[in-house]
C-alpha cells in the first residue's frame, strides 16, 4: 500500500501527521479528498499537465491523464486570432 501511495504522490502521506488531522477528519482511510468531479472520495494531489492541483476520484484522473493538452499549433493559432482583433481594434481606432 505505501509504495502505491508514494507512486500517486497525494495527501495520503500526510496521513497520522497531527496538523493534518482535522482535514482528514471526514475522510475515510485510503483516501485524501473529494472528486472535484463526481464528489466521490479521491486523492488531493498535482494536475498531471496543468500547474494546479486538485482531488480526483481514481476514474476522473485517469480521464486527466489521456485528455489531450493543446499542442503548439493551436497555440500559434490562437495568438494569431488574438493579434489579428487587436490590430483590427487598433485600425479601428486610428481612422
Amino acid at each position: 500500500m505505501n509504495e502505491e501511495i508514494e507512486k500517486r504522490n497525494c495527501y495520503c502521506l500526510d496521513r497520522g501527521n497531527p496538523k493534518m488531522d482535522k482535514f482528514f477528519a471526514d475522510i475515510p482511510e485510503g483516501y485524501c479528498g473529494i472528486c472535484d468531479v463526481c464528489g466521490e472520495y479521491g486523492h488531493l494531489n498535482a494536475h498531471p499537465t496543468m500547474p494546479t492541483s486538485g482531488s480526483w476520484c481514481d476514474e476522473h484522473y485517469d480521464e486527466l491523464l489521456i485528455s489531450r493538452t493543446p499542442d503548439l499549433s493551436q497555440m500559434f493559432g490562437a495568438l494569431i486570432i488574438i493579434f489579428s482583433a487587436v490590430m483590427l481594434i487598433l485600425y479601428g481606432i486610428y481612422l
